[in-house]
């Protein structure tokens, strides 16, 4: 499989290209991010990928950085021979937050990253570069653009709290429907997409959204009993905006 990938890769130019985003410092953390752009079909993937392709890693050292987040925006959905995987084509930023030890010294960023892009076939990608992040100096020259891209991550909603408004899952409920494990969900709003995370031996497929209810069946799992008490990260997608929540299944 190794050697094939090897092949492919040596026959046509590399169809894609990253580098890492420069941005400013927000008071607790300095932006940045990483861009990989993709030529025609190629695609690359969300960190739940779906039935084929391969999560990106991240790793994230260097010199003053206390901690450091990296953000993914809202994936899109594609059906093809792979299955129904979750990505981006064209170009994908993942914001990053990289947070001082010392705010008033510089942050030096050693940044590496795996992932996968893939068209007819999938090929594994590796990138790296080293990035200085000074407070003597105000140059931020991708801000504009990683701001962009942030407005692209679901946002969280208040959870918990006196006066927030409501979550956008209401209930989540582990189900034997047609003799399959389905989970349940009840919505407050009206959504397009839903992606669903739990335990890792845990895939769930696309939903079927029926007005304030949605059914997503789960593969992995061996019994409701396994599902239930199972804390979700839940992206839900509507026409205008894309959300975040977290849900335990009852």
């Amino acid at each position: 499989m190794v050697a094939m990938f090897a092949a492919v890769a040596d026959a046509a130019p590399q169809p894609w290209s990253g580098r890492v985003l420069k941005g400013g410092f927000d008071g607790t953390a300095w932006n940045a991010g990483f861009a990989v752009t993709l030529t025609d079909n190629w695609k690359t993937y969300w960190r739940v990928p779906g039935d084929g392709g391969i999560a990106p890693a991240f790793e994230i050292g260097g010199d003053n950085i206390k901690q450091s987040w990296v953000d993914y925006p809202t994936p899109t959905r594609f059906r093809d021979a792979a299955g129904l995987t979750n990505g981006y084509k064209n170009e994908v930023i993942f914001p990053l937050l990289l947070e001082p030890l010392d705010a008033s010294r510089p942050v030096n960023l050693s940044f590496k990253t795996f992932f996968g892009v893939c068209d007819v076939v999938c090929i594994p990608a590796q990138f790296e570069a080293d990035i200085s992040f000074d407070p003597a100096k105000t140059d931020a020259p991708d801000q504009m653009l990683i701001s962009q891209w942030k407005k692209k991550v679901p946002v969280v909603k208040p959870q918990g709290v006196s006066g927030a408004p409501a979550e956008p899952v209401n209930n989540a409920q582990a189900v034997i429907e047609s003799d399959k494990l389905v989970l349940v969900l009840e919505l407050n709003e009206i959504m397009t997409d839903i992606f669903v995370e739990g335990a890792a031996k845990h895939y769930f497929g696309e939903p079927s959204i029926l007005g304030h209810r949605a059914t997503l069946q789960v593969h992995g799992a061996k019994s409701l009993e396994e599902l239930r008490a199972t804390r979700l990260r839940i992206t839900l997608v509507s026409a205008n905006s894309a959300l975040e929540q977290m849900i335990e299944v009852d």
